[in-house]
């Protein structure tokens, strides 16, 4: 087995060369020296509302189209998939007769469509939507389907399939193969300097503790630079889909493996999903592998060992994740301990992965992060400090966000970029010409941000986004209050009536038989001590197959899937109601300067 690994991973690690016909185009007649990178961090819907920022103000200096590999992980995995397929629409487009290749304004244009539909996805609500169907909910409890697997069922449904067809689509449930994602521009469509991107998305394998991709053009495991020669466990081979020496087998595991789990596997954080699976992809002493993958970001959560990698010359880094702050009395809980422990952690990669992308030089690299100190009090006409603390606090969950939490994100991460790419003579910017884009997040500064009354009300509503429940209870609205008071009431109620109509042994029998299904169906411990004992183990997973079969799930799986209905039904429209922005008439005193068409980017941004 070590052999395998010495041999096979580390020569698939040394040698693996992608053919030249897959390789990212690149016209002839561009004559640049670069190879750019993009990292795009984890962090949830909270990091991928920031890049959206940052991909606008890229957008606007002509950068996006000229990125030669995104590596993505987490949430902003989710954004540059849809990102990527956005790119992958606009480069296949048969062009109008006569018509230009696409250039910045076509991506800029193709950044607006995303800040609206992508924000319109996020608040249907992945969390809760993955418990809403009660059939999921069991098939949840079995061992051959679990919550990542249905996330990527949602994430494909709700964000990639609408903008992704192809000629051999059957409909809007049509798993999309990750295989079939790659890029392949129309000849109309290409031009000097604008890059058909590799797409990377970053997971950990939890077998060896290596770094895994996804890419549009293989799978498996990648040296990590700061890693070679510490690692006693070697690497997984990486497989190319289109390489003829894969088996039947091998062909017929990777061809069936989708965008959407790709997605999930680097989103799947530990303990609230489930590793997601890969199995007899690789074989071991002639045993099957069962590959287990979880969130990228416990590697390297930005995403830059991938750039490092792929030997990006210049490298843009937007980092939507949390930095480690200073805690005067840091708590004993158990949990907040572990939580504590592995932020820490975290900090101590995240810091050796900058140390080593300072290391490029001055020029060479941009940093945006969201917790920069230095450049808020430009970017925020007041209560900066605040701002900024609030939203590096708010919640890398996949729920849904309002538009005050999306639109402070997506401001913050453009101005933010807009800053730093204006002061640190980052190379490929500096003979830009920038142009604007419409932005519908500038919202936020004109009708809320100048005005101190709804700027207060901002930071208390971006400060309720910490919260991942109940948040539209801490509101201090009436409304939702008012809704959920009769709810106990009327069940109090119904069961009184029940209790009168009905023995009084009767309904204890039935309630007592209801609470020993509950207690066996949702109590892990004894779930854990019955998965010990083969034929109980067994007889469960029969019970539970039978139950899925007759479309039976367990009584607890009604009960979780009602109240997500709820959710979405009542109290998610609520939240999103109170978070819009309101519109207000322009402060006479104020008036935004109009931007002036081409203007150079240190004369029209500051």
């Amino acid at each position: 087995m070590k052999s395998f690994f010495r041999g096979a991973g580390q020569a698939f690690c040394n040698d693996f060369n992608i053919r030249k016909s897959d390789m990212p185009y690149s016209d002839e007649n561009c004559t640049r020296d670069y190879k750019l990178g993009l990292a795009l961090s984890g962090g949830g819907f909270r990091s991928a509302l920031f890049h959206i920022g940052v991909l606008a103000r890229l957008a606007e200096l002509d950068l996006l189209r000229k990125i030669d590999v995104i590596s993505s992980v987490s949430g902003g995995a989710i954004i540059a998939a849809y990102y990527y397929l956005k790119v992958k629409q606009l480069l296949e487009r048969v062009p109008a007769e006569g018509g230009r290749p696409p250039g910045r304004d076509d991506y800029i244009r193709l950044v607006e469509e995303i800040e609206t539909d992508f924000l319109a996805a996020v608040q249907k609500n992945m969390v809760i939507r993955t418990l809403i169907d009660p059939g999921k909910n069991a098939r949840m409890r079995g061992s051959d389907y679990s919550n990542t697997e249905r996330l990527a069922e949602l994430l494909e449904r709700h964000f990639y399939r609408p903008i992704f067809k192809t000629q051999d689509d059957n409909g809007d449930n049509t798993p999309i193969s990750l295989r079939k994602i790659n890029i392949r521009p129309h000849s109309g469509n290409t031009s000097a300097g604008t890059r058909n991107p590799l797409l990377i998305i970053n997971a950990t394998c939890l077998n060896t503790g290596h770094l895994w991709q996804f890419t549009n053009l293989s799978v498996g495991e990648q040296c990590m630079t700061k890693g070679l020669g510490r690692h006693p466990i070697g690497l997984l081979p990486k497989f190319r889909f289109e390489d003829e020496r894969l088996t039947i087998e091998q062909r017929k595991i990777l061809y069936n493996i989708t965008l959407g789990q790709a997605v999930a596997a680097s989103s799947c954080v530990s303990g609230i999903f489930e590793p997601l699976q890969i199995r007899y992809l690789y074989r071991m002493d002639k045993k099957p592998v069962n590959v287990l993958l979880a969130d990228g970001g416990i590697v390297d959560n930005q995403g830059l060992e991938s750039l490092f990698a792929e030997n990006c010359t210049h490298i843009i880094c937007s980092d939507g994740s949390n930095i480690l702050k200073f805690e005067h009395e840091p708590s004993t809980n158990f949990f907040n301990a572990m939580i504590r422990t592995n932020d820490i952690l975290m900090n101590r990669i995240r810091n050796e992965s900058l140390e080593e992308l300072s290391g490029y030089g001055p020029g060479r690299f941009a940093i945006f992060d969201l917790g920069n100190r230095e450049t808020r009090e430009n970017i925020f006409p007041a209560d900066s400090e605040e701002i900024v603390e609030a939203l590096t606090e708010i919640r890398t969950a996949m729920d849904a966000f309002s538009d005050k939490e999306a639109y402070t994100l997506m401001y913050y991460g453009y101005n933010l970029s807009k800053k730093i790419l204006e002061t640190n003579e980052f190379e490929p910017v500096m003979e830009s010409r920038a142009g604007n884009g419409n932005w519908r997040f500038s919202d936020i500064y004109d009708h809320v941000l100048i005005h101190d009354k709804e700027r207060r009300e901002l930071i208390s509503h971006l400060r309720i986004g910490s919260r991942h429940m109940f948040k539209v209870f801490m509101l201090k609205k009436t409304l939702p209050y008012l809704i959920l008071v009769p709810v106990p009431a009327a069940l109090a109620i119904w069961t009184l009536l029940f209790i009168m109509k009905t023995s009084p042994m009767m309904f204890w029998i039935i309630f007592t038989g209801f609470l020993f299904a509950l207690i066996y169906s949702q109590n892990q411990r004894l779930i854990k001590i019955m998965d010990n004992i083969g034929w109980l183990r067994n007889l469960r997973q029969k019970i539970l197959k039978v139950l899925i079969s007759l479309r039976l799930p367990e009584p607890f799986s009604y009960i979780v899937s009602l109240a997500s209905w709820i959710e979405l039904a009542v109290f998610n429209p609520l939240f999103l109601h109170y978070g819009r922005i309101r519109k207000i008439s322009e402060n006479p005193i104020y008036q935004r300067p109009s931007p002036r068409k081409n203007e150079s980017l240190y004369q029209a941004d500051n």
